[in-house]
């Protein structure tokens, strides 16, 4: 009976042994598996059943978690097979990973939850557009339509920077009335007079119309964005100015006294390691928000202080104001000579606020401006009084309204509707505001012979 069990249904019973590198490499393989999981959920595919139209707007960094989480996933399932059959570096590599893979995880899901705005950090100009880049207009309502942001960094088409032999190149500087910020490329009036030129002009094969404008730009950083857009050549330079060009810079740029807080999401900061963990990171955005809610009132009060409605009317006397027209002016005169020192002709673009069309008192910032250009020798194209003439279309009627004791308050409210044909808010432009300002532009150039718009014989318009 010796070496068999006495009772008759007994079995052998098996020895189970896990070594610690099992479940060393277990362990491994089960955080893998976590992370693999997680790029499942949150990537592009799956945010676009959860946000709809503006998945758009969050594409980017979704797959940016998805690439990470599948790198840092798929990394460690390889480092738990190593570590299962011996021990050696396998076991410090798979630690690292862990630690920097899920620090780095942490932030770009942070960064899923805040997304990244159209602009980046820029050292010199504080940020610029983000390239290759599209974002919805849905804070402007319209969450289908989108601003597409070529590799230039324009909102714009795309195009090569050679300028090709018998094409005409119009460049458009200015802030975010020149990008068309509210509107779609072809709705902008640099996408408009490209039609136009297409159309009219005989002595060019091709046109573009080169839209370098930028939401926000004050005009030292419209400088610096004229000398960037040399390369593509262009034959004439426009440049964009807004009223809250003259008072912007005073309520967000931190050197001026500003608060640094505005609506591009890029904070200020002169060093670009900073500029890019600020503004790049998800802990940076999740700061910068957190930043914002203490800065809120300040802004509302550097708002009051440095308004529009106040430079308007009080240009030549308040010293504020006064203060703000001093940094401009000369900042112009050097964009100026930027565009002529290499002979190239420029123009300035003025565009109204819509409480400036129906009162000439208002009007002095134009006259400022106006006079400005005349000294340095530069066109002007004030597009005030045609949108005056567009929306006030019945002289009579306001004369008519002003005998019967309405303010100019009354009468502007009375005008409203004319108003919103053009403007979808104070200062802005909608797709006929745009159509407005590309068919002045285009009678410039004709006028001034820069394109060949006469009708071919027989022929006339």
């Amino acid at each position: 009976m010796t070496g068999r069990s006495s009772h008759p249904h007994a079995f052998p019973i098996a020895q189970i042994s896990i070594t610690s590198r099992q479940l060393g490499g277990a362990f491994v393989g089960t955080i893998a598996g976590l992370v693999l999981f997680s790029a499942l959920l949150v990537n592009p595919a799956v945010g676009k059943l959860t946000k709809g139209p503006l998945i758009v707007d969050y594409a980017d960094v979704l797959l940016g978690y998805f690439l990470w989480a599948m790198g840092v996933g798929i990394a460690l399932l390889w480092l738990a097979r190593r570590i299962r059959r011996a021990p050696g570096w396998a076991d410090r590599v798979a630690v690292l990973v862990v630690l920097l893979g899920g620090v780095v995880l942490a932030d770009r899901f942070l960064l899923t939850r805040f997304g990244l705005p159209l602009w980046k950090y820029d050292a010199e100009i504080r940020y610029r557009h983000r390239e290759s880049t599209v974002r919805t207009l849905a804070s402007q309502g319209r969450p289908n339509d989108h601003a597409i942001i070529n590799r230039w960094g324009f909102h714009d088409t795309e195009f090569p920077r050679e300028k090709p032999k018998g094409e005409f190149r119009a460049l458009m500087i200015g802030d975010s009335v020149t990008m068309g910020f509210g509107v779609t490329y072809v709705e902008t009036f640099s996408s408009q007079l490209e039609g136009l030129l297409d159309a009219g002009d005989r002595r060019h094969t091709t046109h573009q119309a080169i839209n370098a404008g930028v939401h926000g730009y004050s005009t030292f950083q419209e400088k610096v964005a004229l000398e960037r857009s040399l390369v593509f050549e262009p034959d004439i330079i426009f440049v964009g100015f807004c009223m809250n060009d003259v008072t912007e810079p005073f309520v967000v740029d931190v050197e001026l006294g500003g608060t640094g807080l505005d609506y591009h999401g890029v904070s200020q900061t002169p060093n670009p390691v900073m500029g890019w963990l600020g503004n790049e990171t998800g802990v940076g955005r999740l700061m910068q928000a957190l930043a914002a809610r203490g800065k809120t009132r300040e802004l509302e009060a550097r708002i009051e202080i440095y308004s529009v409605a106040t430079m308007v009317q009080e240009s030549h006397t308040s010293p504020k104001m006064r203060e703000a027209w001093n940094i401009l002016l000369p900042q112009m005169t050097g964009l100026y000579q930027g565009a002529k020192t290499r002979g190239i002709p420029v123009v300035l673009l003025i565009f109204p606020y819509s409480f400036q069309l129906l009162d000439d008192k208002f009007r002095d910032p134009q006259r400022i401006l106006i006079e400005h250009a005349a000294q340095n020798g530069v066109d002007v194209i004030d597009t005030t009084d045609a949108f005056a003439r567009l929306v006030f279309d019945d002289p009579g009627l306001v004369e008519y309204l002003r005998g019967r004791g309405k303010s100019s308050e009354e009468i502007y409210a009375y005008h409203e509707h004319q108003v919103r044909k053009y403007f979808f808010d104070h200062d802005h432009f909608n797709e006929a505001g745009h159509q407005v300002v590309a068919k002045l532009i285009y009678d410039y150039l004709a006028g001034h012979e820069f394109i060949d718009a006469t009708p071919p014989a027989g022929r006339s318009d």
